[in-house]
């Protein structure tokens, strides 16, 4: 009876994310819609529909990105990131056609404003979507050699429109481009508003144990997500060394990437080979006075653990921080 109870409430779960998913398709459809139908004329009739049509872009794609982080499969995840990448480029080129189309005047401008700021809303959070060291460095490569390309054309539409022949079509296009290419050398750099997974990561320095030698090392001490243990990340073939999960998914995670060692906290459990996380799942412990630590704050309380560690060879767990940092 039980298991025919879950069944439901899942069935239900599902038909509510399709729902939610179908309207805020329709707002984020019917924003776009609203962008072709503004009045030629900068008229109060214009500025209202532009703001109808901003204000449907958020609704949609806020509430759209709420469900599907409540999706764990990794691939609905992928393919998300991948519609993001491209719905920013749509809206990039839909921009730049914009100002063309209307020789720069106000009204292409500020329709191009509108679309350049979402993409990269759109863009933001594609890189959101990189939980793990390797794909953060992958869309940190991705996001600058992309930068490069638009700062060089950007100064060169600007240059050869005071050079050749004043256009305020060209000088605008090549403004815009070169806004998108400081947006994306930021994103590159980890300056991310949507992306939450750039600040729970700290480098441990020094590093100069192995991942056994170091799990053997701290085997005895509990902590706040209990006792590690070694496996492996499905994003990383070398060995690894787990703290948790807890009963809400989260977990710490230590291992070298290019010659240095980070911690990392996640709460993307299909990272875990899944019988290895349910044998070690385990309840937050709190330290001795009931206190602990938010997700964010445990890789640098682990850092820390394990850098007081490599430093004068004893092993204390302890919440409280902002005594090693990088």
């Amino acid at each position: 009876m039980g298991s025919i109870i879950k069944k439901i409430k899942a069935l239900m779960k599902r038909s509510g994310d399709r729902t939610e998913l179908s309207i805020d398709l329709l707002c984020l459809l019917a924003s776009c819609g609203l962008i072709f139908m503004l009045p030629q004329r900068m008229s109060i009739l214009f500025w209202i529909t532009f703001g109808i049509s901003a204000f449907l872009f958020c609704i949609g794609f806020f509430r759209m990105g709420t469900v599907i982080d409540r999706c764990k499969a990794k691939k609905v995840k992928r393919l998300s990131g991948i519609l993001l990448i491209a719905s920013g480029i749509v809206l990039n080129c839909s921009g730049v056609f914009a100002i063309w189309k209307t020789q720069s005047i106000e009204r292409g401008i500020c329709i191009a404003t509108l679309l350049l700021i979402e993409a990269i809303v759109t863009y933001s959070a594609a890189a959101s979507r990189a939980v793990t060291l390797r794909f953060q460095w992958i869309i940190s490569l991705i996001f600058r050699a992309a930068a490069v390309p638009l700062a060089v054309g950007g100064i060169a539409a600007i240059v050869h429109s005071i050079i050749s022949s004043f256009s305020g079509t060209n000088i605008a296009i090549g403004v815009f481009m070169l806004i998108e290419s400081i947006v994306f050398w930021a994103i590159g750099s980890g300056n991310d508003p949507f992306n939450q997974a750039f600040s729970p990561i700290r480098a441990v320095p020094n590093m100069n144990k192995t991942v056994q030698e170091l799990c053997d090392a701290l085997a005895d001490t509990e902590t706040q997500l209990g006792f590690p243990w070694i496996g492996k990340i499905s994003t990383n073939k070398e060995e690894t060394i787990i703290y948790g999960p807890t009963e809400e998914d989260i977990f710490v995670y230590g291992h070298f990437h290019f010659g240095r060692f980070y911690i990392v906290s996640c709460d993307d459990i299909s990272l875990l080979n899944a019988e290895q996380a349910d044998a070690h799942r385990i309840a937050e412990i709190p330290d001795s006075k009931g206190r602990s630590i938010d997700t964010e704050s445990l890789p640098e309380a682990y850092s820390n653990m394990i850098t007081r560690y490599l430093e004068n060879g004893k092993v204390i767990w302890s919440i409280k921080l902002n005594r090693h940092r990088d």
